[in-house]
């Protein structure tokens, strides 16, 4: 595989993990109680960032 394959298929499983946890919180939040944001908000916004760093790093465009 070349370089730049194996860099977006690492952004895709970043973006994948990011907005598998945004839908496991909100699904939550929408079933248990909005509290669950306490703890999935914080771990969904650091798995996104790390997703739109490590895009912008590679130079990355969607």
């Amino acid at each position: 595989m070349r370089r730049t394959e194996l860099t977006r298929q690492n952004a895709k499983k970043k973006g994948y993990a990011a907005a598998g946890s945004a839908v496991t919180t909100a699904i939550l939040c929408a079933i248990m109680s909005p509290y669950i944001l306490l703890a999935g908000g914080p771990i969904t916004l650091w798995l996104t960032y790390r997703w739109l760093r490590y895009r912008a790093e590679w130079g990355l465009r969607f």
